[in-house]
């Protein structure tokens, strides 16, 4: 019987190579594409899974109000972490981390790494692989914990660098430290990912000279609960010490205390815009949905062809079906038989798929620097049982209609000539129709993604960011005589300083004027600095040199600020900043863009003068073909003058060269979409016109003997599919632009404005493919000897 069976089934789609290769090509496609998709939403999922202890694990957040919306922060105060220690049974563990700032040198090499600074029982709450050394070492202060890439790297050709030594240097500070241990790195999709080096946490005080009881000072911190019924009482026990942190920050007032827990901590972290979260995030959104939405168009595709294939392929076989119902098939036997072939088109498809997903899932993993997925049936188990079920589904839901459609027909009616095979009916033009419009909805969406790529690259940010190059100093001294070396060189526009860098380094502070209150982005800028960046004042003045009441007093706010607040005339409006420093606004500066992509709204700015001897940066402008040069004359200016010291020389627009990345991939993401939704397109009207002209082949080869011409038969039979195509751009454009306005909205805060043009581009694109495609077909059929046409049947 299984015998029988399968010789049937492979006869029977050897018949029908055409069909067999439509199916098999389109469905393996879009199961390439759902591994991709289900790989990119298992990344997010198994974020910090591999952290034994991980479901106990909480970080203890608070919740700000400003302007009567809560504001999510991942800190809390210092001095919190000994008091959740000492005073809260239901605490196993608690960890605080802090992140150092600072280089180091392994005998002649300098290099910048990320290093925490952890409380001892950091280990313990999270899981390391250790390859050398005991996790205990950890409470000794002169002691340093590396990531075995941090050790290949520096102590190359030591097979156990335990006990060698690095200097931390931070300014003039030099802290020796011994190697403690080497631990395997976590995986990418892990919050301690970026992180390369560890060290005790009261290395923290002697870096900084903090005070551990300052509740003005913020760190991380990370509990462990055993029993999660005892998270309510903690958080409800941490109410008590709302009112000692806001008397102690006034002007950063906490409405309550929570705990989240690190299962889905980072997804949380990036969804919800969580400020001072210094971890690692998960994907961004539009890394995350952009391959799920593509997957489940391609998937819908690819299952409206398989349904429309697998009518072409059961009509065909109509006197095979009458014959075996005559012979005693019941029509369970029938349906079996169809279903269990579209079945064996599904696992042809599958083994093609994961071959098409071998290429397509390390080309998307490379495509983003935030990515690491690899495609390894062996090791997932989740991913294996995801592909089964869809197999099944995609067969058993795209090949039912097909089975029951065909087993129904009667075995008199089939032997008479009565019932007719071929030809299209109203479910087959349904399906075509979305199909259709599900094309072009992607292709629509993949010309609307690529014009906002453009405009985002020609966005105004406000400022030059390919002219300008910026260097890290440790105080005023190394500012002038890095100036000084630099003062020389012809090609350099003009030099300033800084205590803060757009597109690298400024902090929130709250500010208010009269009843409004908003969280502000703080510059410290010295003399020059808006000419260097080139910025552009749009009202009052620049910062008087040397001017004491503009250090003490004076401010230059954003478009944005004046906006905020309302003001017609902001020149001399005095806003209050912590609540007890009063500013007065000399000038007003265009808006400036400090994120490197446009994902957040615009903030409102505040620059304030400082004096030299708070220099941490200094920025050199110029042009852009002697950018290059100007860089590498610098680095060797800094090597020459401080041989010590780790020079930190960028291009201050690496961010935004970094968001135009993403921003490329997600076109390319989308274009990649409206391609092959058109070859999906294109091979299902393939097939719905070869079932067509089966039918009609014989009015065909009459109309030419009636003395038709070939273009009124093209005419004639191409009518239904003009109807079709039409339809279908009426919905697919108008979907097309609620769904990509959707999506960008989601994504950007500042994205193009969708117009006329995916409209024309989209319904012109599938209009021209598809009267290629039918036109071809429909010509060749017209072409024919009537003789021939007329003895088909």
């Amino acid at each position: 019987m299984l015998k029988n069976f399968l010789v049937i089934s492979f006869r029977n789609l050897l018949k029908n190579k055409i069909f067999v290769f439509i199916n098999v090509f389109g469905l393996s496609i879009a199961l390439a594409n759902c591994v991709v998709a289900w790989l990119n939403w298992q990344y997010n999922h198994d974020f910090d899974t591999q952290y034994v202890n991980a479901g106990s694990i909480y970080r203890v957040n608070f919740i700000r109000i400003m302007n009567d919306q809560p504001r999510k922060n991942g800190s809390c105060p210092m001095p919190l972490g000994n008091i959740l220690r000492d005073n809260f049974s239901q605490i196993s563990r608690v960890v605080r981390v802090f992140p150092a700032q600072g280089s180091f040198k392994v005998g002649d090499d300098l290099f910048r790494t990320t290093v925490n600074c952890v409380d001892p029982e950091f280990f313990e709450m999270f899981t390391f692989d250790m390859i050398h050394g005991t996790p205990a070492e950890i409470r000794n202060k002169t002691r340093i914990y590396i990531s075995d890439i941090l050790a290949e790297k520096y102590f190359a050709g030591i097979a156990n660098p335990v006990g060698q030594v690095m200097t931390y240097m931070d300014g003039d500070q030099r802290i020796e430290l011994s190697v403690g241990g080497v631990f395997r790195k976590p995986p990418q999709n892990s919050t301690f990912y970026r992180e390369d080096a560890y060290v005790l946490f009261d290395n923290i005080f002697d870096i900084t000279k903090w005070d551990e009881n300052d509740w003005s000072i913020f760190n991380t911190t990370f509990v462990e609960i055993k029993n999660a019924g005892d998270v309510a009482a903690v958080e409800e026990g941490l109410k008590q010490y709302v009112e000692i942190q806001n008397k102690a920050k006034e002007d950063y007032k906490v409405a309550n205390y929570y705990l989240d827990p690190l299962i889905g901590m980072a997804v949380r972290a990036e969804k919800d815009d969580l400020w001072n979260s210094w971890f690692n995030n998960s994907l961004p959104i539009s890394a995350a949905i952009a391959p799920g939405i593509m997957a489940a168009l391609l998937l819908l595709l690819a299952c409206f062809n398989f349904t429309n294939t697998s009518i072409a392929m059961a009509n065909k076989r109509i006197r095979e079906i009458g014959i075996r119902k005559v012979l005693g098939s019941g029509r369970v036997q029938l349906i079996s038989q169809f279903l269990g072939e579209n079945c064996i088109l599904a696992f042809l498809a599958l083994i093609a798929g994961i071959l098409i997903a071998s290429f397509l899932v390390p080309l998307y993993s490379d495509m983003w620097t935030f990515l690491d997925i690899s495609l390894n049936l062996l090791e997932n188990a989740n991913l294996i049982g995801f592909l089964f079920v869809l197999l099944l589904l995609t067969a058993i839901i795209a090949g039912s209609y097909p089975a029951f459609y065909v087993s129904s027909f009667q075995p008199v009616s089939i032997l008479k000539g009565i019932q007719k095979y071929g030809g299209i009916n109203f479910f087959m033009i349904t399906l075509l129709t979305l199909q259709f419009a599900f094309s072009i909805i992607s292709i629509f969406a993949s010309f609307a993604f690529s014009q906002n790529a453009e405009f985002q690259k020609t966005y105004d940010i406000g400022f030059h960011a390919d002219q300008v190059l910026i260097a890290g100093v440790s105080n005023a001294e190394e500012y002038r005589t890095f100036k000084n070396e630099l003062g020389t060189n012809s090609k350099i526009k003009t030099i300033s300083g800084s205590a803060h860098s757009v597109a690298y380094s400024w902090y929130l502070d709250p500010i208010r004027f009269e009843s409004q209150e908003y969280d502000a982005d703080v510059l410290g800028i010295g003399d020059n600095y808006l000419t260097t960046i080139g910025a552009t004042l749009v009202a009052g003045r620049d910062f008087i040199k040397d001017n004491q009441n503009d250090i003490d007093g004076s401010t230059i706010v954003n478009q944005e600020m004046v906006r905020l607040f309302g003001w017609t005339d902001p020149i001399g409006q005095r806003i209050m900043v912590r609540d007890t420093i009063p500013l007065y606004v000399v000038g007003v500066v265009k808006d400036l863009y400090l994120d490197g992509g446009l994902w957040n709204p615009m903030r409102p700015l505040v620059m304030r003068y400082v004096p030299e001897k708070d220099y941490h940066f200094l920025s050199v402008r110029a042009e852009l073909e002697d950018l290059k040069s100007v860089r590498s004359e610098m680095e060797a200016g800094w090597k020459k003058l401080f041989p010590d010291k780790l020079a930190s020389i960028n291009y201050l627009d690496e961010n935004k060269a970094q968001a135009a990345e993403v921003n490329n991939n997600i076109k390319i993401i989308f274009v990649f979409l409206g391609i092959v939704a058109m070859i999906l397109s294109v091979i299902g009207l393939y097939s719905l016109v070869s079932l067509n002209i089966i039918k009609r082949t014989k009015e065909i080869g009459v109309r030419k003997v009636l003395g038709a011409s070939i273009p009124g038969i093209i005419t004639n039979l191409s009518r239904v599919f003009l109807i079709i195509l039409f339809i279908a751009s009426v919905i697919g454009s108008t979907a097309g632009y609620f769904l990509s306005k959707l999506m960008m909205g989601s994504i950007w805060a500042y994205y193009l404005p969708l117009g006329i043009s995916p409209f024309i581009l989209s319904i012109s694109v599938i209009f021209l493919i598809c009267a290629i495609t039918v036109g071809w077909k429909i010509h060749g059929a017209a072409s024919l000897n009537p003789t021939l046409s007329l003895r088909n049947e």
